[in-house]
């Protein structure tokens, strides 16, 4: 798989290198591709026949076309100055001849003979600089032979091959056992293979084959310095890379909504095990309602009535449009009840006085020790509000809560779902709380690439992590009783939230990058999770929508189009 690279990528993994391309018109026009690569306003211009220098100041990047058209004795002390002289040698050299010592002596067989003779006497030599540089000898692309001007006729394909032969044949010839080679570039023939008729002269290549074949290059000199993994899902580079930032956030809600989304469809909430994972994947949304909005007004300190007006529109206009058009009561769409409910509480909580905010809380004990004291106080109040279904039915059963709450007349399911996950808001916003605290000490590292602490340490909490995220995924698959597992589960199932954001964003790679497929739904996962009951369930949701009988999957596309 090759990877594309950037601009910006290229230049960090070739930053401070000389890299040389030595050889005829074909290989400059290989190193005018390479260098477009590093800055795409280049100009293929000046005389043809001469060498061309190229430097990227940013960079500190240097790198040089030489023109030696002939494998000869000019080419050999070339490359003779970098092994046995004092000039800089280059950390990558590209080489490659042979149609101007076709072309020159009519494709005479002694030619042939002397590039023979020459690639013998100049292989020591690449061989030499391989041992620490990056050498590509380049294989002669084929030829459109129809398409050649009678000065060139002579250049037949059979004759490259005859090249090409001697070239392969001789060097390495003499390092059979050593890891310094010379890399033999064969990738731009195979490619001129099935590119050479789009060629303007027969000789030389399209542009998309060059580029091809530089990007090809680059590859096989930075991937192992880059160490790129492509693939569909994991190919974006995050804009920050703090814990739970903004790209991250919409990629887990994006696949988890997906995963709820096969779930509901599927009917899998008859399988305990299954049941049990998906109700850590709702409590993971709550989750991330208590940490994103703890931050928000921790860190910005805008408690104003715009910010709340503006939260509870996002959050509820689709329901209330759904509500009202499908003469459904507030609380059938569940979930939008309970964020709803969690960004008011959570507000309250922090625009009471004292309001804390970071510019007040910074490096004080008093202002976190506020903190600290308005999380515990909710805490006692979600302890004791989850103590009695009673008191509780009472509180909200009052009007107009009830109007708010109530299903078929019965606050049970508003309760049902609320005490179902009563903690796991609160373990949201102390997650914020500590995780701001150690970001504002800078006792987390987040720069790119970076792990999160030092590394034994990071090794023991992703050892710690993984052992966590397995011990509740084997506690949900061994559930016997739903009822029992339900009681247990709003103070567990934070163990293996935490354990998934640690995993997630303890390695320094795996914070930088996220998957813009993913993140994608996750940005109207909220709106998926409301519009499934319309577009794919039905019967209140307790049956599958079908307009298609017999045809499942078609039967999920053709609603998803329309």
């Amino acid at each position: 798989m090759m990877h594309r690279y950037k601009q910006s990528e290229a230049k960090a993994c070739l930053k401070n290198k000389y890299i040389a391309f030595i050889g005829d018109s074909r290989i400059r026009q290989l190193f005018y591709s390479f260098v477009k690569l590093i800055n795409p306003q280049i100009k293929e211009e000046g005389n043809k026949h001469e060498n061309i220098p190229f430097e990227d100041k940013s960079s500190s990047l240097k790198v040089d076309f030489l023109w030696y058209p002939e494998v000869n004795g000019s080419m050999k002390q070339c490359i003779k100055s970098w092994t046995e002289g004092s000039s800089s040698k280059p950390h990558i050299l590209v080489v490659g001849a042979a149609t101007w010592s076709i072309k020159i002596h009519n494709g005479s067989n002694e030619a042939l003979i002397q590039y023979r003779i020459n690639i013998t006497s100049i292989a020591p030599l690449l061989e030499k600089l391989a041992k620490s540089s990056d050498v590509y000898w380049i294989l002669q692309d084929p030829v459109y032979e129809d398409m050649l001007t009678e000065s060139r006729k002579m250049i037949t394909n059979e004759k490259i091959d005859a090249y090409n032969e001697a070239a392969v044949s001789i060097l390495n010839s003499s390092s059979k056992n050593s890891k310094a080679k010379v890399k033999v570039f064969s990738a731009s023939r195979l490619i001129a293979e099935e590119t050479i008729i789009q060629s303007s002269d027969g000789l030389h290549l399209p542009e998309s084959s060059r580029e091809t074949s530089a990007m090809i290059l680059m590859n096989n000199h930075c991937n192992k310095i880059v160490k790129p993994i492509d693939g569909v899902f994991y190919t974006e580079t995050t804009k920050e890379t703090k814990v739970l930032n903004r790209e991250q956030t919409d990629e887990w809600k994006g696949w988890m909504q997906l995963v709820i989304l096969i779930y509901h469809i599927s009917g899998a909430s008859t399988f305990l095990p299954v049941y049990m994972h998906i109700r850590v994947l709702v409590a993971a949304y709550l989750f991330q309602t208590g940490y994103g909005h703890f931050s928000y007004f921790w860190i910005k300190g805008d408690f104003g009535i715009y910010r709340v007006c503006q939260v509870l529109f996002r959050l509820n206009f689709l329901v209330v449009v759904l509500c009202i058009v499908m003469d459904r009561s507030y609380q059938f769409y569940y979930f939008v009840p309970l964020v709803t409910f969690w960004f008011l509480i959570i507000y309250i909580t922090l625009a009471l006085w004292p309001q804390i905010i970071l510019k007040k809380a910074n490096g004080s004990f008093f202002w976190h020790s506020g903190v600290l004291l308005k999380l515990g106080f909710l805490f006692v109040c979600i302890y004791f509000l989850a103590y009695s279904e009673d008191v509780f039915e009472k509180i909200f059963s009052i009007w107009p809560l009830s109007m708010f709450f109530e299903l078929n007349g019965s606050i049970y399911e508003w309760w049902f779902r609320w005490q179902l996950d009563r903690y796991v808001v609160f373990h949201g916003m102390l997650f914020a709380f500590i995780y701001l605290t150690f970001q504002k000490r800078q006792i987390l590292s987040e720069g790119k690439g970076e792990p999160l602490f030092p590394t034994k340490v990071s090794n023991i909490f992703l050892f710690i992590s993984v052992v966590f995220f397995l011990t509740y995924s084997i506690w949900a698959s061994s559930c016997n009783n739903k009822t029992e597992c339900n009681e247990m589960h709003p103070s567990v199932s934070v163990m293996q939230i935490l354990a998934f954001i640690l995993i997630r964003n303890i390695p320094g790679y795996a914070r930088s990058v996220y998957s813009s497929f993913f993140a994608w739904f996750g940005r109207i996962s909220l709106e998926l999770f409301i519009c499934q009951y319309h577009i794919w369930l039905a019967a209140d949701t307790k049956g599958i929508l079908v307009l298609i009988p017999g045809t499942p999957m078609l039967n999920i596309i053709y609603q998803l189009q329309h």
